[in-house]
């Protein structure tokens, strides 16, 4: 007879024999109450009796079940056990606590108990929902296990289940694959058509020679190749491991150029901009190619490392050299032109809080599109400062100016087909009075002064950005000298005025021969100085507030001050930025910095006189600007957390 059949025997006879015994006993109850002599009392004894045999007979049951069920599962438990100890992958079950209760051989074998309750409490802490999590940890030696973990629950406790997969040679294989990715720069020579002029063909020979030459010393130490594209540009194809090695040193390259100097007594310096993230080598140039643009946008002499989304910046210590040519202004001129021309209306837009730089390079353009004839909307918000506001109010009373200024609630039903917008005195989105605009425009045309940064409204037809303008008013004002027939109302030419004064600090920064031609330019049409100084008078209450500024300063190693201010007042960030101004004129101050909270926002202002760039220093937490004039906005801080987050960019950059 087989097992299956000896099976049901078993159960049949076991089962059978409880039921007759049971059948017996009802049979013998309903005997025994038939009984003449039977009694209720008799009756309810013979049911008791029944009941009991029928319980203790089901409890035997249940417990012989019981210590079957233990018995077999304490068989396959130590089954299991012994199936893990077989198992050549080191597991380890470890209390919530950090404590191993069990590990199997593989694990006794190969890692520390400390090794073992370390990683099982890293595990802990970074459980997910399911509760399980995922990490990979060093063994010390060079060994790299990826620690997988498990929650488990016993009786009383709960417990982590943890699984080391060996990932050595994976992990070295992964980190030799990402060493020898092929990054790929291009290295671009600043003003190189300007630093030669006047040489004669055989000192321009002598300089293109030695240049190169130490170009290509440099790739060549760090196992990269060279490639001349033209005369002032090379491309360097290079593995990451070598780019790692450049950013320890700062791409020694910019110095090893600039030492070029001392042979040919010219001021010679590079941009680079590398890139390796990106999948094809194409991407790849296009990246670097992006990068060397947003270099040269910062004003060269810098190099730009493109990673995934995010770019580092090295050097940058140029401010920036003017440009004596002026045919680019007079191409941008004309190609601003045929745009507005072509174009239905002509919408004018700069940053929020806009100053006087922003609105007179605003009216500069709207009276390029009136003398074209072409229906004409800037666009402002309603958090202008009182100069501003003064600016607005004035030029609104010089004829056909009353309807032009208007908010964003005014325009955002109005049909943008075949209309150009034209961003001022930015180039990035996020800074713009109404930043969800610039997607309603299919022709956009940019015209800026600050640094570039990593964000950039990279959908323009036009771009017209040069770092060495004193403002976006200079470069307006050179656009109008280009289009000939225009003449300025006085209201018109001070407004573009004032937005150069203000930028420059009354032509005392970042000035240069181009400036005072443009202010030579404005000055022929009546411009009364007197009434453009009367726009940056202060009341007495902001007089106050720029002095209690002033009077809190604090010192960082008695070349820096810092200062912040509480107040709340209307026009509170151009007091920031004149009291950053006054910081400067202390002995022995190279550069300030002002804090002050605006609407929830906390705005930085920064200057320099020239010693110490704060743009970069203001760009790490977010700003961005010029080289002795910058600065930036941290909104869900505190003005105490945005002070930390300032010195501590601060300590990095004199670290640096």
């Amino acid at each position: 007879m087989g097992r299956g059949s000896r099976k049901k025997s078993n159960f049949f006879n076991y089962y059978t024999i409880r039921i007759i015994v049971i059948l017996l006993l009802i049979v013998i109850a309903a005997f025994v109450s038939k009984l003449p002599s039977s009694t209720i009392f008799t009756n309810i004894i013979v049911v008791v009796f029944l009941c009991l045999f029928a319980l203790f007979i089901c409890t035997r049951d249940l417990k012989d079940k019981k210590l079957k069920f233990m018995e077999l599962s304490k068989n396959a438990d130590n089954i299991f056990k012994d199936s893990l100890d077989l198992v050549d992958i080191p597991m380890s079950i470890v209390s919530s606590q950090g404590n191993i209760i069990w590990k199997n051989s593989a694990a006794d074998h190969l890692l520390p108990d400390e090794f073992i309750e370390k990683t099982a409490i890293k595990l802990e802490s970074s459980k997910k929902k399911n509760n399980n999590a995922s990490i990979l940890e060093d063994l010390g030696n060079g060994e790299i296990y990826n620690v997988i973990g498990n929650q488990i629950r016993f009786d009383n406790f709960d417990a982590i289940l943890v699984v080391f997969l060996e990932k050595t040679y994976e992990n070295s294989l992964k980190q030799k694959l990402e060493d020898t990715r092929v990054a790929i720069g291009i290295l671009f020579v600043d003003n190189y058509d300007e630093t030669i002029t006047g040489l004669d063909e055989l000192q321009k020979a002598e300089v293109s020679s030695v240049l190169t030459k130490e170009i290509r010393s440099w790739a060549r130490e760090n196992r990269g190749v060279l490639a001349r594209l033209d005369k002032d540009k090379y491309a360097i194809f290079i593995e990451k491991q070598y780019v790692d090695k450049m950013e320890e040193t700062s791409f020694d390259i910019l110095d090893r150029v600039k030492s070029v100097t001392n042979i040919t007594k010219l001021p010679i310096t590079v941009s680079l901009g590398i890139s390796y993230s990106e999948e094809t080598l194409e991407d790849r140039y296009n990246a670097g190619s992006s990068a060397l643009d947003i270099a040269l946008g910062r004003g060269g002499d810098q190099v730009v490392v493109k990673k995934d989304k995010k770019f580092d910046f090295f050097g940058g210590s140029n401010p920036g050299l003017e440009k004596m040519s002026k045919v680019k202004a007079r191409t941008m001129a004309q190609a601003l032109r045929e745009l507005i021309e072509k174009s239905e209306k002509v919408y004018v837009m700069g940053h929020r809080n806009s100053d006087l730089d922003c609105i007179g390079a605003a009216i500069g353009i709207a009276k390029i599109a009136k003398y074209l004839e072409k229906p004409v909307t800037v666009v402002v918000d309603g958090k202008c400062n009182a100069s501003t506001q003064s600016m607005i109010e004035k030029i609104k009373y010089t004829e056909s100016y009353d309807e032009v200024f208007k908010s964003y609630p005014d325009i955002k039903n109005d049909d943008f087909t075949n209309a150009l917008l034209v961003v001022v005195d930015t180039h990035k989105r996020s800074y713009l009075v109404e930043p969800d605009l610039l997607d309603a425009f299919d022709k956009v045309a940019v015209i800026d002064h600050h640094r570039r940064g990593p964000e950039f409204i990279d959908n323009a037809v036009l771009t017209y950005h040069e770092i060495y303008a004193s403002s976006a008013s200079e470069l307006v004002a050179e656009l109008l000298m280009y289009n000939e027939g225009i003449t300025l109302d006085s209201n018109e030419a001070e407004c573009i005025y004032a937005g150069i004064v203000v930028d420059t600090k009354n032509f005392m920064f970042k000035t240069g021969v181009r400036t005072f031609e443009v202010a030579a330019y404005l000055k022929k049409f009546g411009i009364d100085a007197a009434e453009v100084k009367l726009l940056f008078q202060n009341d007495f209450s902001t007089y106050v507030a720029k002095v209690n500024i002033v009077k809190n300063a604090e010192f960082l190693k008695d070349k820096i001050a810092i200062s912040s201010s509480e107040e709340s007042h209307p026009d509170m960030p151009i007091i920031a930025a004149q009291a950053a101004d006054e910081l400067l004129s202390i002995s022995g101050i190279l550069a300030s910095f002002v804090l002050v909270k605006v609407d929830g926002v906390v705005m930085i202002s920064g200057r320099s006189m020239g010693d110490i760039n704060v743009q970069t220093i203001l760009e790490k937490i977010g700003g961005g600007g010029h080289l002795t004039f910058a600065g930036a906005q941290i909104a869900g801080v505190t003005l105490d957390e945005a002070k930390e987050k300032l010195i501590e960019s601060i300590n990095s950059y004199l670290n640096d």
